[in-house]
């Protein structure tokens, strides 16, 4: 076998077994990823109101990833932010129609259906964003005992983290929605969970 030959086979069998290597490392980055996304809590039962009056109960999440928040429209301090970065990612995720968003307001005295039909005006550019109300006594329940945030002297005290829920409603991260490492950080899992499927 000549020289030629010989480092030909080399060169072929060095390229095979970097490939092997690439798709090894690229492997174990989406596992990684696909592990830092724990299961933490399955959403319990529930049941709001969305802007449009139709009811928005749990049974809404169902095959759909969603990223929910607590807001109020009076907030000036966290809440524009949270609100403004995720219709970015509703931005982001125009074409995908397995990921929808939905806000709940802390203030359910003040925002009516009109007042939060507005505020969806100003940061949602389409209809997977669901901006719900329901007593404020629900609405604590639910922050505490189905999110586990903080509903303490709400309207103020709520809590600004997002949260990504799965397609069978559990709970598998939390983000500072005022971070914008955090943003990128969750735009980064939702592509995880939209390519599990």
């Amino acid at each position: 076998m000549s020289n030629l030959n010989k480092k030909l086979i080399i060169a072929f069998f060095s390229v095979f077994i970097l490939g092997i290597i690439g798709l090894f490392t690229i492997d174990q980055a989406t596992q990684s990823r696909i592990n830092n996304l724990p299961l933490i809590t399955e959403i319990p039962a529930f049941e709001l109101e969305n802007f449009d009056g139709k009811s928005f109960t749990e049974a809404n999440l169902d095959n759909q990833i969603t990223v929910a928040s607590f807001i109020f429209t009076q907030c000036e301090g966290a809440c524009p932010i949270m609100s403004t970065n995720m219709g970015l990612l509703q931005k982001r995720f125009a074409e995908s129609d397995e990921l929808q968003f939905i806000s709940i307001t802390t203030d359910p005295d003040y925002d009516s259906a009109d007042v939060l039909r507005e505020f969806s005006n100003k940061y949602s550019n389409k209809n997977n964003w669901f901006f719900l109300r329901g007593s404020i006594d629900n609405v604590v329940e639910l922050s505490q005992d189905g999110f586990f945030l903080s509903a303490s002297l709400l309207p103020l005290g709520h809590s600004t983290r997002l949260i990504l829920i799965d397609k069978d409603r559990n709970i598998r991260k939390y983000y500072e929605g005022t971070v914008d490492a955090n943003i990128v950080e969750l735009q980064n899992d939702i592509v995880t969970l939209i390519k599990q499927g």
